[in-house]
């Protein structure tokens, strides 16, 4: 991530100082960002000379030296709160006192993060999706101190690196793609845990009645079982209940990580290569797609009630920041939220997953008929 979000920086004619622990790292960083420029100026994606953007990219293993006079950093280690609240103390007291200081966490608070700085009002989340030269979404995350004027700033800043930016106003853990995404993973590990149910007839139900691309348990290979134990672990540990899924702990714990090592749920030709493992249309038909979508739609509902994010803006986080064809909302709008309802109850009921009881927005919408498509509202208006 911290490299392809430099490399993003130089493209768009940001003079950027790359920060690591080894020099092996940051050579190794710098080859990464040669080779994506190469793809890029193959595509016609990039018009400037290769060697004129690597120019702009400066690497150092001291944290003094590439702090010293920035405007903007962008954090982008693990996540590791500790870690984290270790760089954003340095980070205080290196950079000038005017600069913005950022973090790429994926699940962490802000206002935890920026407990540990003088001025918190400075400190603002900037979450780049995978890989972040590609994919068009950052969420901008207010900390419960982040000024006005460093949200402006960093929506400008992301606009500049040819993003499409979405303000989570609330600095709750996951923020919004990652709290409704994990919800689709959580019950999705539910049924192959408890219900016997296949990797395979969970991802074709996911492919091809859903739409979404990568399915459930590809798309966690693809982003790393590593990250996403970390992020599952982050978000359980400050309030997001969950279904402890141990076959992701497992897999993590014997060094299955995905696409990364070359095997987690589903096995690739090596470390590192993805190829899209071929899901069979014949694996649907045991899993209502509802099954899957229901929790997250529950978690949008959520999000929608508290003035976390706006309807708009968690569909546009489905579609840039997951790839999926419809936002969440407009496709429990496309089922029937009466019937997203009913499926949530049927989970409570039946699985005993009491966190996915229907969010009060769902019931309010049924009791006023506003059960999407099929009555001409429901989140959007239909004529």
């Amino acid at each position: 991530m911290g490299h392809g979000i430099a490399e993003l920086a130089a493209i768009a004619g940001f003079e950027v100082w790359l920060n690591d622990i080894n020099l092996e790292i940051l050579e190794n960083a710098i080859n990464k960002i040669k080779w994506s420029l190469e793809k890029l100026y193959e595509k016609g994606n990039i018009k400037e000379n290769i060697e004129k953007i690597l120019s702009r990219i400066h690497t150092t293993t001291s944290l003094e030296d590439a702090l010293e006079n920035t405007d903007f950093m962008i954090e982008a280690v693990i996540e590791d709160i500790n870690i984290k609240k270790q760089i954003f103390s340095k980070a205080d007291m290196l950079a000038s006192f005017n600069a913005i200081l950022a973090t790429n966490t994926s699940s962490l608070p802000i206002s935890e993060i920026s407990s540990v700085v003088k001025n918190p009002e400075r400190v603002i989340g900037m979450h780049f999706f995978y890989p972040p030269v590609l994919m068009k979404l950052v969420e901008i995350i207010k900390g419960n101190k982040t000024s006005e004027s460093v949200i402006r700033r960093t929506y400008e800043i992301a606009k500049i690196l040819g993003k499409e930016p979405i303000i989570i106003v609330k600095d709750i853990p996951g923020f919004m793609v990652n709290r409704v995404l994990f919800r689709l993973y959580d019950i999705a590990c539910y049924l192959i845990e408890n219900e016997k149910v296949s990797i395979e007839e969970i991802d074709a139900t996911a492919i091809y009645e859903l739409g979404l691309p990568l399915g459930v348990f590809i798309l966690e290979d693809f982003a790393g079982l590593d990250v996403n134990y970390l992020v599952m672990k982050a978000m359980n540990e400050r309030g997001y209940k969950s279904y402890h899924c141990l076959s992701l702990k497992n897999k993590v714990k014997s060094g299955q990580l995905g696409v990364k090592s070359g095997k987690g749920f589903y096995t690739y030709p090596a470390p590192g290569k993805f190829v899209k493992p071929i899901i069979s249309i014949d694996k649907l038909g045991r899993i209502d797609p509802l099954t899957l979508i229901s929790p997250a739609i529950n978690e949008a509902a959520y999000l929608l009630r508290n003035n976390i994010v706006s309807k708009e803006e968690i569909d546009k986080g489905c579609k840039l920041g997951l790839g999926w064809p419809m936002g969440v909302l407009e496709i429990a709008d496309r089922y029937g939220i009466d019937e997203v309802v009913k499926t949530l109850n049927t989970l409570v009921s039946r699985f005993e997953l009491n966190y996915l009881s229907p969010d009060p927005l769902l019931i309010q919408m049924v009791n006023k008929n506003e059960l999407g498509v099929k009555s001409g509202k429901g989140f959007y208006t239909y004529h």
